[in-house]
C-alpha cells in the first residue's frame, strides 16, 4: 500500500467536508494513511473559464498514486468531472467511493434526504400551520436539489396541500441568485408564502437577509428553513431550522469501503446514512439547543475573529505591495520566503506554493501557451515552509504533490491542495498541511483569491517591464534594458570579484542587404543574428540590441576561454544558417570582446570596457573589408 487516500471536495461545502474529514481521519488513525484533499471552488455562478481553472486541480491527481479515492460527487458542481475521476480510477484498478451520488459500478455512501426533509416539512405543517411554501432549490438538475424538492412536494400532498410550479425557485446554491429569487417572490402578486424551504443553509441565510432588507422579519413574518446544519447557520440569528446530515459517519464509512475493497471485497457497495430534522429558531421555535448562549458566545469571539481577519488582510496587503515591485523570479522566491518565515500564524507549520517556473521566467508566454505544454513543462517549489523553517530547493513533482513528501509510519497528515490559475489556465497550486486557522475558520477562498491576485499583479508588472526593456524585433534587451540589467550585473561582478565578458557584435554589409533586398530582409538578418546570440549565451546573460545592426553582450562569470567559445558559437550558428540557403545572401558578423578585471582594475567603468570591445570589433571589421577588397581586385 502507498498509505495515501485522495479526497476530491469543494471549498464552498467546507463545513460538511470538514465533518467528513474528521470521520476519514478517524479511520486513518486505524490504518495509518495520509489524506490528500484536492479542493476547488468551482461554482455554478462563476464564469465557465474560471470554473474550469478550479476544476483542473483534479487533473493534477494521479489515481495510481493513491490506495483509494473519495469523491464528493454532489459537491463538485460538475457531473462530467465526477464521472471522469471515477472512470479513470476504475480503469487504474483503484478503489473509488462516491459520496452523495450513485453511479454505475461505483461504490457510494449517500445521505437519505427523505427522513430529515419529511420531518422538517411535517413540523412546519403540524406545528406552525404552514399552508403555502416556496421551495428554493440549488439547480434544477442537481440530484440533491431534486430529491429534496420531491420529498417536500410529497409531504405537502400527504397533508392535502400543493406545491405550485410558480412557487419553485432556484438559487444555484449561492447567495446572489437566492436574493433574486426572494425578490421575485416578494414582488409577485401572490405575496409572501408562509415559509421558504431552502435546499441548503447558505440560501436560507441569504433568504433571511434579503427578506429583512425588504422589511420582513424571520420568523415573525415568514418562516425560513435550510438544509445541512452548517456552523454559520447555528451562529446565525435566528439560528436556522434545518436538516442535519451525519457527514462524520459518511466519511468513516467511505474509508471502510475502500479498505474492504483493498482486502478483497470487489462488490459495489451502497451505503445510506439517514438525515434528521434539527429544530432551530427560524421556524418560530426555541430550538433544540440553548441558542441564546450560543449567540452570546459567538459575539464574544467576534472581536478576536475580526482582529485575526484584519491581521491576515494586513499580511496579504504587505505581501502584495512587496511583490508589485519584485524584479525577477529569484527575487520572488526571496521575497516570499522572507514574508512567510516571519508571518505564517494563519498558514500553519506546513505550507507550500508549487509553481511552473516558466510562468515567470518567460513572462511573454501566455497562460494558454503555458497550459498547453501540460505537466511535461514541470513544476518546482516556490515556497516550502515546514516546522517554522524555509526549506531551500525542496524537490517536488506531479507525483509527490507535496515537496519532499515522505510517509512517516505512525503519523497521519491531511494535505489540502488548491489550484492557482488565471481563468481556465493553471500555473501552480498551494498546499496546506493539517487543520489550520484558514481551514478551521473557512477562510480558504478569500486567502487563495488574494494570493493569486498578488502573484498575477507581480507577473503583469514583469511583463510591462519586459515590454519596456525589450527590443520588439529581436526580443533582446533595448537601451532601457541595458540600463536596468547590464549596469546591475557589472556592479555584482565587482562586488563578487568575478570576470565578466563584454562583447560587441556588428552585422557585415547590412546596408547592402537593405539596399539590394529590402528592409524586410534586413529585419530577417537582424533576427537571425539575435537568434545566434541567444543560442550561445546563458540565461543570466544580458544580450542587447545596442543600435540598428549592433549588438552588445554582457555575460557574467566568464573568462577569455568561455568568451572565445561564445564567439565561435555565434559564427558557427550563422554558417549553418547560411548553408541552408534560406535567404539570397549570407549573413556574417564582426565580433570583438574584452574581459573585465575586477580584482586589479575595480575602478574601470563598464562604458570603458564597451569602448574597448567596440574598438576591437571595428578592427576586425576593417581587416575583413580589406581582405574582401583585395579579393575583388
Amino acid at each position: 500500500m502507498k498509505k495515501k487516500i485522495a479526497v476530491c471536495g469543494n471549498g464552498w461545502n467546507y463545513d460538511t467536508l470538514h465533518e467528513a474529514l474528521l470521520g476519514i481521519r478517524e479511520y486513518a488513525e486505524k490504518e495509518d494513511f495520509d489524506i490528500f484533499v484536492f479542493l476547488s471552488f468551482a461554482s455554478y455562478s462563476e464564469h465557465k473559464t474560471l470554473m474550469q481553472g478550479e476544476l483542473n486541480i483534479y487533473k493534477l491527481m494521479d489515481p495510481k498514486e493513491y490506495d483509494g479515492i473519495i469523491v464528493f460527487s454532489t459537491a463538485l458542481n460538475s457531473v462530467e468531472t465526477v464521472i471522469s475521476i471515477c472512470k479513470e480510477a476504475k480503469e487504474c484498478g483503484v478503489p473509488v467511493v462516491s459520496i452523495g451520488m450513485e453511479l454505475d459500478g461505483i461504490s457510494s455512501v449517500c445521505v437519505s434526504n427523505d427522513e430529515g426533509m419529511r420531518e422538517l416539512v411535517e413540523h412546519l405543517i403540524e406545528k406552525h400551520n404552514v399552508k403555502r411554501v416556496t421551495y428554493i432549490g440549488g439547480t434544477p438538475d442537481h440530484v440533491d436539489s431534486m430529491a429534496r424538492l420531491d420529498v417536500t412536494r410529497k409531504t405537502l400532498e400527504a397533508h392535502g396541500l400543493k406545491l405550485d410550479d410558480a412557487d419553485i425557485k432556484y438559487g444555484k446554491w449561492t447567495s446572489r441568485y437566492t436574493y433574486m429569487a426572494v425578490d421575485e417572490v416578494c414582488d409577485s402578486e401572490n405575496g409572501l408564502p408562509d415559509a421558504f424551504i431552502c435546499a441548503n443553509d447558505i440560501m436560507a441565510m441569504a433568504a433571511c437577509t434579503e427578506l429583512e432588507s425588504k422589511g420582513y422579519l424571520v420568523p415573525q413574518d415568514v418562516i425560513v428553513t435550510g438544509f445541512d446544519n452548517c456552523r454559520d447557520g447555528k451562529d446565525f440569528y435566528p439560528a436556522l431550522s434545518t436538516v442535519e446530515q451525519n457527514y462524520r459517519e459518511i466519511g468513516y464509512k467511505a474509508c471502510r469501503i475502500i479498505f474492504d475493497e483493498l482486502c478483497g471485497n470487489k462488490e459495489t457497495v451502497r451505503e445510506l446514512v439517514n438525515s434528521r430534522f434539527a429544530c432551530g429558531e427560524s421556524c418560530g421555535c426555541k430550538g433544540e439547543k440553548d441558542y441564546a448562549a450560543m449567540h452570546i458566545a459567538y459575539c464574544r469571539k467576534l472581536f478576536k475573529k475580526n482582529s485575526d481577519a484584519k491581521l491576515l488582510e494586513q499580511n496579504e496587503r504587505g505581501m502584495q505591495q512587496w511583490l508589485a515591485d519584485t524584479p525577477s523570479y529569484s527575487a520572488l522566491k526571496e521575497t516570499l520566503s522572507r514574508h512567510y518565515l516571519n508571518s505564517h500564524q494563519f498558514e500553519g507549520k506546513g505550507f507550500y506554493i508549487c509553481i511552473n517556473k516558466e510562468y515567470f521566467e518567460d513572462v511573454m508566454l501566455s497562460e494558454k501557451e503555458l497550459w498547453a505544454k501540460g505537466k511535461s513543462s514541470g513544476i518546482e517549489t516556490l515556497i516550502a515552509l515546514k516546522d517554522d523553517k524555509i526549506i531551500e530547493d525542496a524537490k517536488v513533482n506531479a507525483v509527490t504533490i507535496v515537496p519532499e513528501y515522505c510517509k512517516n509510519e505512525g503519523e497521519q497528515h491531511i494535505y489540502f491542495v488548491m489550484p492557482m490559475h488565471y481563468f481556465e489556465n493553471n500555473y501552480g497550486y498551494v498546499v496546506l498541511t493539517d487543520f489550520t486557522y484558514l481551514t478551521n475558520e473557512n477562510m480558504l477562498y478569500p486567502y487563495m483569491e488574494k494570493l493569486q491576485q498578488s502573484i498575477r499583479l507581480m507577473r503583469t508588472n514583469l511583463r510591462l517591464r519586459t515590454l519596456h526593456d525589450r527590443d520588439q524585433l529581436t526580443g533582446l534587451y533595448n537601451r532601457f534594458g541595458y540600463e536596468n540589467k547590464a549596469l546591475l550585473l557589472y556592479r555584482e561582478s565587482i562586488e563578487k570579484k568575478t570576470d565578466m565578458m563584454v562583447m560587441f557584435v556588428d552585422i557585415n554589409y547590412m546596408k547592402n542587404i537593405n539596399d539590394v533586398f529590402g528592409h524586410l530582409h534586413g529585419d530577417n538578418a537582424i533576427r537571425t543574428v539575435a537568434a545566434a546570440i541567444k543560442a550561445n549565451v546563458s540565461n543570466d546573460a544580458v544580450p542587447v540590441r545596442f543600435g540598428g545592426d549592433e549588438f552588445l553582450i554582457i555575460e557574467h562569470d566568464c573568462d577569455r576561454a568561455k568568451a572565445e567559445q561564445i564567439r565561435r558559437g555565434i559564427l558557427e550558428y550563422l554558417e549553418e544558417k547560411n548553408s541552408e540557403k534560406s535567404a539570397p545572401y549570407d549573413i556574417s558578423v564582426s565580433i570583438g570582446f574584452t574581459v573585465t578585471d575586477p580584482v586589479d582594475h575595480p575602478d574601470v567603468g563598464l562604458s570603458e570596457y564597451i569602448r574597448d570591445a567596440d574598438r576591437l570589433m571595428y578592427e576586425i571589421k576593417k581587416e575583413m573589408h580589406k581582405k574582401n577588397d583585395r579579393r575583388k581586385a
